[in-house]
């Protein structure tokens, strides 16, 4: 369980710091609803990721 809580935290913060980052430097403006929108999709489809990873890993 805290594993899980582990990486849903690392996930939020490195999804948060690389939007916020990719906004500012391409767009010169950030937008708290655009970064929060895809640092949530970032970190589903991490998340399934992990999941699907660890279904194929036990068959």
């Amino acid at each position: 369980m805290t594993r899980e809580v582990m990486f849903l935290v690392s996930a939020a913060m490195g999804s948060v710091a690389l939007v916020a980052a990719y906004l500012y430097l391409f767009h010169a403006e950030i937008s708290a609803k655009e970064v929060g929108s895809t640092a949530a999709a970032m970190m589903f489809g991490a998340y399934i990721g992990r999941v699907w990873r660890r279904k194929e890993a036990h068959g």
